[in-house]
């Protein structure tokens, strides 16, 4: 049986939000207007500061710009976001963590709040074949606006991430996981090896009180 690796992805592969660095890119694309730009922003600065419990609804406001959008269309978003903007934020670091596990033939999870077409992105450059992250709803090939089912946040991460565990028939023991906020200590702490990648202040006190390994990264 396979050994599992679990990876988060805002500031543990990437320097900083990944979903804050896609606001700024539709902004300076003139894709969304400067008091929306605004709104979020701070949101983001909220949650940055742990006072957003459940981001879900903010979530949904940030990408309800996407209504009535095609699939096709916001996919060249993506890919332009991804190759110009993203790609340049990944810690070399992590990448050459990450290609170590996968030469031990570990079978690798990328596991994100981030929303579907920012994470498929990452995964694909990495080739990771696993990922699990927060779905943006599509009816007739348009997005809606809304987000499809629970958002990949805090406990609800765990239960995907047993979920992956169970339907893939794979186990914890000797596992590894990678987090970077204190939302993640839910899957450190059922991990074998659990590894604190840039942590926020909360996970930097748990990760000492627990001898977890610390590391931090710069580009």
């Amino acid at each position: 049986m396979k050994e599992l690796v679990i990876l988060d992805l805002d500031n543990v592969i990437i320097k900083g939000q990944s979903q804050k660095l896609l606001l700024n890119y539709l902004f300076k694309k003139k894709l969304i207007g400067y008091w929306y730009f605004l709104k979020i922003y701070f949101w983001f600065i909220f949650y940055k500061a742990g006072l957003i419990k459940n981001p879900k609804r903010v979530m949904e406001y940030a990408f309800g710009f996407l209504k009535d959008k095609k699939v096709e269309n916001v996919n060249e978003i993506a890919n332009d976001f991804f190759d110009n903007t993203l790609k340049k934020f990944i810690y070399k670091e992590m990448v050459d963590i990450i290609n170590e596990h996968k030469n031990k033939e570990k079978e690798v999870v990328l596991v994100s709040n981030a929303i579907d077409i920012i994470v498929k992105k990452v995964a694909q450059f990495l080739n990771i074949k696993n990922y699990i992250s927060t779905q943006l709803e599509i009816i007739n090939n348009k997005y809606t606006g809304k987000i499809a089912g629970d958002i990949v946040y805090g406990e609800n991460k765990v239960n995907y991430i047993k979920g992956f565990i169970k339907k893939n028939n794979l186990t914890l023991d000797n596992s590894w996981a990678y987090g970077d906020h204190i939302s993640d200590i839910g899957f450190l702490e059922i991990s074998a090896h659990p590894n604190a990648i840039n942590p926020d202040k909360l996970l930097l006190i748990e990760a000492q009180k627990r001898n977890w390994p610390i590391l931090n990264f710069n580009l």
